[in-house]
């Protein structure tokens, strides 16, 4: 059905994917994590070649978990607090991020939705970060699409072909510790969805990924890997 689905979405022109390829790989990655198949695009995005959700999809996935206990969401003038917690261990984790650290990490730029939606942009960005922490299985491992340097509406939806490569430093929330962001370079050299769905097909990738599709960089390092040496 997504072979067949696929090239219609592609040709629709719809939701931004760029290839008949592209639309199976997201209707793939949606399918393994619970999604329908149009769902799949309203909440995953393919940024510079791997998926990615958006922080809507995301708080939409950990809502509709039997995983989840709660989500409580605090915001103040210039800053945001999220607390979740898990329904199988207990386990639980807190968040704040502010405008301060948003623009330290340099997320902050003229005229857009941090400067007109301040508090929906950090509530989307607080959130993600918390859902990193606490639910990395119910989100799939995947990044989320702003992490990838990709804009969002103030409704926490991805803007379509806003995201750029950049090598700044990003930020962590207040209680982390700091991240780095990959470089372009890095970037460049590592294998990526996309390229192996064109490559080698989307069957190929699931039976040499035991029939999942591949969602980290280890993973898709590793079937490019089989893949290679089985051609």
């Amino acid at each position: 059905m997504i072979e067949r689905v696929a090239p219609a979405m592609h040709a629709a022109r719809l939701f931004g994917v760029s290839s008949k390829e592209q639309a199976m790989a997201i209707m793939l990655k949606g399918f393994e994590m619970g999604l329908s198949l149009t769902a799949s695009f309203e909440f995953i995005q393919v940024v510079e070649g791997k998926p990615a959700l958006s922080p809507r999809g995301a708080l939409a996935m950990i809502h509709g978990s039997p995983l989840c206990a709660g989500v409580k969401i605090t915001e103040a003038p210039g800053k945001c607090t999220v607390w979740m917690k898990r329904a199988d261990n207990d386990f639980e984790y807190t968040v704040s991020w502010t405008i301060d650290d948003a623009k330290r990490a340099g997320v902050v730029k003229p005229g857009s939705g941090w400067e007109k939606y301040e508090a929906n942009m950090l509530r989307w960005r607080t959130t993600g970060f918390c859902a990193d922490v606490v639910f990395p299985d119910v989100i799939g491992g995947m990044k989320r699409a702003d992490e990838y340097g990709a804009d969002l509406t103030p409704d926490g939806d991805v803007i379509e072909g806003s995201w750029h490569a950049t090598s700044e430093p990003k930020l962590a929330p207040s209680n982390g510790a700091p991240v780095v962001a990959e470089t372009p370079a890095a970037r460049v050299q590592a294998p990526t969805l996309d390229s192996l769905v064109q490559r080698y097909g989307a069957e190929a990738i699931m039976v040499a990924n035991e029939g999942r599709i591949p969602g980290t960089d280890a993973e898709l390092a590793a079937v490019a890997e089989k893949l290679a040496q089985s051609a």
